[in-house]
C-alpha cells in the first residue's frame, strides 16, 4: 500500500517520462539537453522532441494527460509554453520568501494570466473548462454537502452530479489532495473541471447572496417551432425526473440566451470523447465558452430537437429546423442544424435577430469616396446592383442600409428574403417558403405585379432566379441582390457561366460591391503596432515610410476579452461598370483582364488595398486584413503607392488614369534610386 501511494505521488520530469514510455533513448535525451542549451531560441524538451520527430504532438498531449499528477506545476507551465526556464527559476526564488502558490507569483510577475492557465490546462491536459454559472450548474443539491469556508478557501464550485460522478470546477484542478477530500464528502468519484479563480469566487458570492435558485428572467425563453407549437417543458426518456428535465431546459436556455447577450452569430454544441464543448462565433471567430459533462449530450440534443420540431428518435440522419424565440425582450430566429458525429449529434444554431433596428449607410465602414460613389449608384433609375461575398460577410446589412437610404413615400420597395432579418417601416417584406413552393422565382413573378419601384431579392442561387432578376431590371426596375463570389469581377463571369447572355449582363448590371467583415481594434486598449517590415511586403504596395504610415493593434483588455478586437467593420471593393468594361463583358473577356481594365480605367480599389487603408486609420490590423482578404495576382501586376491608395479612398472625385500611372512610375523610380 505504501509503495502504491509512493508511486502515485512520485514526481517525474519530462525527460524521464519520454524515457519511461520508450519515446526516446538516453542518447537522444542527452542530445536534446545539449541542443536546448546551445540554441538561442530556448524550447522545452517536449517541443524539441516534437520538432526532432521523436513524437507526434497529439501523442505528447496524451502523455501530459497521463502524467499530469506526476509533474511539478512549474515544469508543466514550461511544457505548456506559458513560461521559460529562467522565469520559472526567478519565480521559485520569490516563492521562498512567501507562502504564495507558484501560479499566483507568476501572475504577480505579469508573466501569465489566470485565463492563460485555464486555457492551457484545458487544451493540453483535456480538463473540461466549465463556466461557474448558477443557471448552468446544478448547485441546489451539491452545495449542501460542503461548507462555504471550504469552497472559498480552495476556490471550488460543485457543478453537476450524474450517477456516481460529481463534477467540481476548480481553480487548481491538479490539486490531488482536495480531490481526494471531495470524494470522501460526496462518497463517489469526483471529476475536476477548471475555471479562473475570479470566476469561481464571483459565482460563489452570487450563490450565497441569493435566497432563491429560480433562473433569472433573461434565462426564461419562450420558444415556438416552425409548426407553431408552443413548447413549455421537455421530458427526456421514461425514467427522467422533473428535476433532471428542468436542469436540461435551464442548460439550453442558458446556452442560447448567453450567446445572444454576447452578440454571437452561431452556437456550436459539440460532443467530444470526454466532454461537450460549447463554442460561440463572435466577430467571426469561434470562441470557447464552456464545457459540459459528456453524459448530458443526448439530453441537450433532444431538448433542442423538441423546441424546433425535429424527430427526437432519429439519431442516424442529419436534420435541419428552426426556432422562433423571445430572449430578453428581443425576437430572434434560430436556425438549427444537427450533424451525426462519432461521439453523438453535433448541433449548430445560427442566431438571427428579428428586430426593428438597422444600420445606416454611413455606419457600415465605407470610406468617404466609396460612400459617395455608392450613393450615386443608388440614385440610378434602374439596373441591377449586386453585393457579393461569402456567408456572414454582412451582405444583407449593406442591402438594408441601401434600402433605408432609398426609402421614402415616392417609391414602393418590396423584398423577398430567407429569412427577414430586419423590418423597415414603409418596405414590404416577403419570406421564402420552399415547403409550399414559394421560391425566389415565384416571388419575383408576383412582385412584378405589385407596381414596385425597387426590388430586393435576398440571394441569386441558380439560373432561374438570375434570369428573373435580369428580366426585372430590363423592365425598368432597380434590383438589389446578393451573390456568392470572391470579388467583383468574378460575379460578372459567374453570371455568364450560369447561362445569362453577356449582352443582358452588360446592359442591366450597373455595379457590383464585394465585401468582407474585419474585426475592429478595441478602442480601450488600442496602441501603436510595431511590426516586421516584411509584413507590409505581402500587401504588394509601394512607398511605405515607417515614420509616416503608422498602424495600430489592441493589446487585450477586459472590454475585448483579451482579444484586442471589439466589433466588426466592413471592407469593400466597388466595381462601377463603365463603357470599356461593358465592352469587355460583351467579348467574354476573362475575370483577370476585366480586373486589369477596371484598375486602369476606373481606379478600382481592391479589398486588400481598402483593408490597408482601414488599418492605417486604426480601425483594424494588417494581420486581420491578411486573414480575411485574399490576394489577387492581377492586382500585384499594377501596384500602387500607399499615399495613392489613401487618396483614392478619401477623395470623392476619381483621379485621371494617366496621373495614376505616373504616380506608380515615379514611386518605382524613387525606390530604385534609394536602393
Amino acid at each position: 500500500m505504501e509503495n502504491e501511494q509512493s508511486q502515485r505521488t512520485r514526481i517525474f520530469k519530462i525527460g524521464e517520462i519520454l524515457l519511461k514510455e520508450n519515446v526516446i533513448t538516453k542518447k537522444q535525451l542527452a542530445y536534446m539537453l545539449h541542443l536546448q542549451k546551445k540554441r538561442s531560441d530556448w524550447k522545452p524538451l517536449g517541443e524539441l522532441a516534437i520538432e526532432l520527430g521523436y513524437i507526434w504532438r497529439n501523442d505528447f498531449k496524451k502523455l501530459l494527460r497521463q502524467y499530469k499528477q506526476h509533474l511539478r506545476i512549474g515544469e508543466l507551465f514550461i511544457e505548456l509554453g506559458l513560461i521559460g526556464e529562467e522565469q520559472l527559476t526567478e519565480a521559485l526564488t520569490k516563492q521562498k520568501d512567501n507562502r504564495k502558490r507558484l501560479g499566483e507569483i507568476l501572475i504577480d510577475m505579469g508573466l501569465i494570466k489566470n485565463t492563460d492557465i485555464v486555457k492551457a490546462l484545458s487544451m493540453q491536459l483535456g480538463i473540461p473548462r466549465i463556466e461557474p454559472n448558477l443557471s448552468l450548474c446544478d448547485v441546489e443539491t451539491l452545495f449542501s454537502r460542503v461548507n462555504e469556508r471550504f469552497l472559498r478557501k480552495h476556490h471550488l464550485f460543485p457543478a453537476f452530479r450524474q450517477g456516481d460522478i460529481v463534477t467540481v470546477i476548480m481553480a487548481d484542478p491538479l490539486d490531488e489532495t482536495t480531490l481526494q477530500n471531495l470524494e470522501k464528502v460526496y462518497n463517489c468519484q469526483v471529476e475536476a473541471a477548471v475555471a479562473t479563480r475570479d470566476a469561481i469566487d464571483h459565482a460563489l458570492s452570487e450563490h450565497y447572496s441569493r435566497h432563491t435558485l429560480e433562473p433569472p428572467e433573461e434565462m426564461q425563453i419562450d420558444f415556438e417551432s416552425d409548426v407553431g407549437r408552443a413548447i413549455k417543458s421537455l421530458v427526456i426518456g421514461e425514467g427522467d425526473s422533473t428535476q433532471d428535465a428542468d436542469r436540461i431546459v435551464n442548460m439550453v436556455n442558458y446556452i442560447i440566451s448567453n450567446a445572444i447577450k454576447e452578440s454571437a452569430s452561431d452556437i456550436h454544441i459539440e460532443p467530444q470523447e470526454k466532454k461537450i464543448q460549447i463554442r460561440y462565433r463572435i466577430d467571426g471567430i469561434l470562441q470557447h465558452k464552456t464545457d459540459l459533462p459528456r453524459t448530458f449530450a443526448a439530453a441537450i440534443a433532444s431538448r433542442v430537437k423538441v423546441i424546433c420540431g425535429l424527430d427526437i428518435a432519429e439519431k442516424r440522419k442529419h436534420q435541419d429546423g428552426r426556432i422562433e424565440a423571445k430572449v430578453m425582450g428581443h425576437d430572434v430566429d434560430l436556425r438549427v442544424s444537427t450533424y451525426v458525429s462519432v461521439y453523438g449529434e453535433t448541433i449548430v444554431i445560427r442566431v438571427l435577430n428579428r428586430n426593428s433596428t438597422y444600420v445606416e449607410l454611413n455606419h457600415i465602414g465605407m470610406t468617404p469616396a466609396l460612400r459617395e460613389q455608392f450613393e450615386k449608384i443608388l440614385n440610378y433609375p434602374s439596373g441591377v446592383v449586386l453585393v457579393t461575398g461569402p456567408t456572414g460577410s454582412g451582405k444583407s446589412t449593406t442591402l438594408y442600409a441601401a434600402l433605408n437610404y432609398l426609402n421614402d413615400m415616392d417609391r414602393k420597395i418590396i423584398t423577398v428574403e430567407d429569412p427577414v432579418e430586419y423590418t423597415i417601416e414603409g418596405v414590404i417584406h416577403g419570406r421564402v417558403n420552399p415547403k409550399i413552393d414559394l421560391t425566389y422565382v415565384e416571388f419575383i413573378k408576383s412582385m412584378m405585379r405589385q407596381d414596385p419601384d425597387i426590388l430586393m431579392i435576398g440571394e441569386i442561387r441558380e439560373r432561374e432566379s438570375a434570369e428573373a432578376t435580369i428580366q426585372a431590371a430590363l423592365t425598368g426596375h432597380k434590383v438589389f441582390s446578393t451573390f456568392h463570389t470572391e470579388d467583383t469581377t468574378g460575379a460578372l463571369v459567374r453570371l455568364i457561366d450560369m447561362g445569362i447572355d453577356p449582352f443582358l449582363v452588360s446592359s442591366t448590371v450597373v455595379a457590383i460591391l464585394a465585401q468582407r467583415l474585419l474585426r475592429r481594434v478595441c478602442t480601450f486598449c488600442k496602441a501603436r503596432h510595431d511590426f516586421d517590415p516584411s509584413l507590409i511586403d505581402t500587401f504588394q504596395v509601394l512607398g511605405y515610410v515607417p515614420e509616416k504610415h503608422v498602424f495600430y493593434k489592441g493589446k487585450g483588455c477586459d472590454h475585448c476579452g483579451d482579444t484586442g478586437f471589439r466589433g466588426r467593420t466592413g471592407v469593400f471593393e466597388l466595381l462601377m461598370l463603365t463603357d470599356i468594361i461593358r465592352n469587355a463583358i460583351l467579348h467574354k473577356t476573362s475575370s483577370g483582364e476585366i480586373r486589369r481594365i477596371a484598375r486602369q480605367e476606373a481606379n478600382l480599389v481592391s479589398m486588400r488595398e481598402y483593408g490597408l487603408y482601414m488599418a492605417l486609420k486604426g480601425e483594424t490590423t494588417l494581420e486581420e486584413v491578411l486573414r480575411i482578404v485574399y490576394s489577387s495576382e492581377e492586382d500585384a501586376k499594377t501596384p500602387r503607392t500607399i499615399d495613392l491608395i489613401v487618396e483614392l479612398c478619401e477623395q470623392p472625385k476619381m483621379k485621371h488614369v494617366g496621373e495614376s500611372i505616373r504616380s506608380h512610375q515615379d514611386a518605382k523610380m524613387v525606390e530604385s534610386e534609394q536602393a
